[in-house]
């Protein structure tokens, strides 16, 4: 059983269409990554009923969102980037009155993942920090025990300190009960760091998903060419030099057969390198891609 499918979704504003479908498998990271105003803020307001669907079907652990939405919740963790509480409560009177609607609330591991982090139970939401905020959501998203944790963003705007520490936590509740994790960030290496898979979003519309072992066989080829250059690859940019037109490609078959391909079309290789995943995403998502109103 997945936790989550997602069949045809379609959100629509004015000017922005978000238009997707995919599953989760239980235990399975899969990290969504794009620019600003491609969709993905509105891919988990729209999973999580915060804004309604026009069309398509959604459903956590076999149950359907419209008709089990109460039980789903209960099953969900979710931290945002900007987490959004309850200002004039104390931490400790905030985990109190979360507890209350999850069924599967580990109360001992809340107090251990805030006595690490280091929070103060006794102060008030609205007076801390934007990292110890994070810390609070992680907890009260971590201490439900969920099927499925819901990342938006969260590691955005942390020191490197402190997203280190969440990237560590988010690990250990894998080894602790196995949650599924949707991730949207544009920190890729949080991307790589968690994801099994990995969807590029743009436009409202997954331009490529793909598994990051996968990714890492694909390598970028560089060289020189006068030729023609016309052969299945991934992604071509040409630039010329004084008379030689220098190639770069990204693709996902390097073997002896493209070197071939590209020796019949006079092309020298001068060098091979397997890129990281901030210039595949560079690669895949068009540079030109103006934000919208959407994230």
């Amino acid at each position: 059983m997945n936790a989550l499918e997602v069949d045809g979704l379609t959100k629509r504003y004015r000017g922005f269409q978000l238009s997707v479908s995919f599953s989760i498998a239980e235990g399975e990271t899969l990290a969504f990554v794009g620019p600003n105003g491609a969709g993905k803020t509105t891919l988990i307001y729209t999973l999580l009923n915060i804004v309604r669907r026009n069309e398509g079907r959604v459903r956590f652990f076999d149950l359907d969102l419209d008709r089990h939405e109460v039980e789903i919740r209960q099953r969900l963790g979710v931290v945002f980037e900007h987490p959004h509480l309850f200002d004039e409560l104390r931490v400790g009177r905030i985990l109190e009155f979360w507890s209350s609607f999850y069924p599967a609330w580990d109360q001992q591991y809340a107090l251990r993942l805030l006595e690490e982090f280091a929070v103060d139970p006794d102060k008030r939401f609205k007076k801390l920090s934007k990292g110890m905020r994070t810390k609070v959501a992680l907890t009260l998203a971590l201490a439900v025990r969920p099927r499925l944790l819901i990342l938006d963003e969260p590691t955005a705007g942390l020191d490197p300190k402190m997203r280190r520490l969440f990237v560590e936590k988010i690990r250990e509740a894998r080894e602790r009960f196995s949650p599924a994790i949707l991730l949207t960030s544009h920190i890729m290496r949080d991307v790589e760091d968690l994801a099994d898979r990995i969807a590029f979003l743009e436009n409202g519309r997954v331009k490529l998903l793909e598994s990051r072992r996968a990714l890492e066989t694909w390598r970028v080829v560089e060289g020189v060419c006068d030729g023609d250059l016309s052969i299945d690859v991934i992604g071509l940019k040409l630039s010329r030099a004084r008379q030689a037109k220098r190639f770069a490609l990204l693709t996902d078959r390097y073997d002896e057969r493209l070197i071939n391909e590209l020796r019949e079309r006079g092309a020298t290789v001068t060098s091979v390198f397997t890129p990281d995943l901030e210039e595949i995403y560079d690669w895949i998502i068009a540079p030109e891609t103006a934000p919208s109103s959407s994230s």
